[in-house]
């Protein structure tokens, strides 16, 4: 327990060194706003912001955490910088594919949709806010089966059960023990504790998308377009 503080400790610490991870990260987080979610393209910009913000801090408190007071010297360097910006990118996408379902879900969770529109939505959801979060340049480092695999995610989940909590949030923990540049050892050694962590960063996510959430709004914006 008393690491687990650390980690997430670490985690919030961050805030002063944004400028300096945005560069690393490869990760573009545009201004977050916290006006009402009724429309599919701020359900999509909730997604993107979010998911950046979640894959960065976790990532980045995580390696501070490993590195103790040697954090900056590492940082510096090239060739780890170039390793740690693509673990970030491919931990961000994970934590997109994770939100969008919980976002989606909690957009229909009226019936008000299809499944098919819902679906849909979901896959239009995922793809723009991709494109918002990961820069031309470093969307090479976006796995190349993360758009089949988020499309076959889509088709087998139970929209219901995904707008219950913890049950949409499966891919983003195995993401960050997955990427993180570590020593093997270390992955199997730090895999629950970090897996905590972003489970943790996701509970405040949760709670301001429910209360900030307009799902009527949101399913005839979409019916509208």
């Amino acid at each position: 327990m008393r690491e687990y503080q650390r980690l997430t400790e670490m985690g919030g610490a961050l805030s002063g060194l944004m400028q300096e991870l945005r560069r690393l990260a490869g990760l573009i987080i545009p201004t977050t706003r916290s006006t009402p979610i009724e429309t599919v393209e701020s359900v999509t910009e909730f997604v993107g912001t979010r998911a950046a913000y979640v894959a960065q801090t976790t990532l980045y408190g995580y390696m501070k955490a490993r590195m103790g007071t040697s954090f900056q010297r590492y940082f510096e360097d090239d060739d780890f910088s170039a390793t740690l910006r693509i673990a970030a990118v491919k931990v961000a996408v994970a934590c997109v594919d994770d939100l969008t379902i919980f976002a989606i879900a909690k957009a229909t969770e009226s019936g008000k949709l299809s499944r098919a529109a819902t679906c849909s939505f979901a896959l239009q959801c995922y793809e723009r806010a991709l494109q918002d979060i990961v820069s031309e340049q470093d969307r090479i480092h976006i796995p190349a089966d993360a758009a089949a695999t988020f499309q076959l995610r889509v088709q087998a989940t139970d929209w219901v059960k995904a707008a219950d909590r913890d049950y949409s949030f499966v891919r983003s923990p195995e993401a960050l023990v997955r990427y993180a540049p570590v020593v093997e050892e270390f992955m199997h050694d730090d895999s629950e504790i970090v897996g905590n962590s972003i489970r943790f960063r996701w509970i405040e996510i949760r709670k301001a998308l429910t209360q900030r959430m307009d799902a009527d709004a949101v399913c005839r914006d979409w019916l509208d377009t």
